[in-house]
């Protein structure tokens, strides 16, 4: 007597450890990743003027942008004179890792979805491959049952 192992439980056996590998991997990236390494690169550091939609420096409760404008920071040179600070002269880099982040979960939410449908094919086929009868294996025409050896 055996029974056979019907295709949603073959689905799930399958999917579920793959699909929680998945959705493991990615949300433990976006739990325990390296946030440093995401820093916008030296060579490509932005003008002050691209990261208004990121990042905004206040000075005295008045915003950087200000200051510059009215040309009231000054800043001492290597030789020791004194020169007006000008928006030119920022650059900034910028830590990426919150859309790296946010790319992650958003992956992880797919993975998930792929796990509840492998699970939901394993306990469907598991409740299947138990409800069945056992069957019966085939005899051959003519064939002789083996005796048992003692």
């Amino acid at each position: 007597m055996s029974r056979r192992i019907n295709a949603a439980l073959l689905i799930g056996l399958i999917g579920t450890p793959i699909a929680g590998s998945m959705v493991a991997m990615d949300y433990g990236r976006a739990l325990w990743g390296d946030d440093q390494i995401w820093w916008t690169p030296r060579t490509q550091a932005l003008a002050l003027e691209e990261t208004d939609s990121n990042v905004r420096i206040y000075l005295e409760n008045e915003p950087l942008r200000h200051h510059l404008e009215r040309s009231s920071l000054t800043a001492l040179g290597q030789d020791g004179m004194a020169y007006f600070v000008t928006p030119d002269l920022f650059r900034v880099r910028i830590n990426n890792w919150d859309r790296v982040k946010a790319g992650y979960l958003h992956a992880a939410v797919y993975s998930a979805f792929g796990l509840g449908v492998a699970l939901t094919c394993l306990v469907l086929g598991l409740i299947q491959f138990f409800r069945e009868p056992p069957q019966s294996r085939r005899r051959v025409a003519g064939a002789r049952p083996r005796s048992i050896r003692r």
